[in-house]
């Protein structure tokens, strides 16, 4: 049986005080294996695949629940007699169309690019 005080000193990592946590590329970059690169690859198999396509079929779906309120708030401000409002509109569409569907575009982009394993 393995003791905690034995486990708390058995570290993989020499870390100060004060240092950050390492990440996956550290880890990575100590590793040194005769293999070839096959342990040290990171894949994603048919199951996340599915669940992340299933994931982006949701984000999608409040997308379009998003974009129908943005359009409704548009339609109010243009309603709105009142001067200045129009611009305000606009701000509030290139505003959407620059933060939002640029973030679609870039999920749906990365969903695409999963790659099977092998």
């Amino acid at each position: 049986m393995i003791k905690l005080k034995n486990l708390i000193s058995e570290s993989t990592w020499d870390r100060k005080f004060g240092e950050p946590l390492p990440i996956l590329k550290d880890v990575m970059k100590k590793h040194n294996c005769d293999c070839g690169g096959s342990c040290c690859t990171v894949t994603e198999g048919p199951d996340e695949i599915r669940k992340s396509k299933k994931e982006l079929q949701k984000l999608v779906k409040a997308e379009s629940k998003l974009r129908d309120r943005m359009m409704k708030l548009e339609q109010v401000f243009l309603q709105d007699p009142t001067k200045g409002n129009d611009k305000l509109a606009k701000e509030l569409n290139q505003s959407y169309k620059n933060h939002v569907t640029q973030f679609m575009r870039d999920v749906v982009s990365l969903v695409r690019k999963i790659k099977w394993l092998n």
